[in-house]
């Protein structure tokens, strides 16, 4: 049982890391390397709320990366520490945050 939690949370780790290296790279394409045409700036095609402008787009990038990133740095730590109960409730405000982040993609 304690290998499938540390391979759990291990899992699930590194997928929202994964979620949080994708945000950061958003945000270093359009703040730094200014590669914006590919992306549909506007209203065009019920885009969230978000696109209105490259600038707009790349704060939430950077305030998803910055906040996914804090509550990746308490699984981590808590982790190191091999405290199971604050690991489970890092891992669920990292969904909780996952899931505000999907809902915020929707919006329009």
């Amino acid at each position: 049982m304690k290998v499938l939690f540390w391979i759990l949370t291990t899992l699930a780790a590194i997928f929202f890391g994964l979620i949080d290296f994708m945000s950061f790279d958003e945000w270093r394409i359009v703040k730094f390397k200014k590669d914006i045409g590919g992306y549909p700036w506007g209203p065009i095609n019920d885009n969230p709320w978000y696109y209105a402008n490259p600038d707009l787009y790349a704060i939430v990038m950077l305030t998803e990366f910055i906040v996914m990133t804090l509550f990746l740095g308490f699984v981590i730590m808590y982790m190191i520490k091999k405290d199971k109960t604050k690991i489970l409730f890092s891992l669920l405000a990292c969904l909780v945050f996952f899931v505000i982040m999907i809902i915020n993609g929707k919006i329009q």
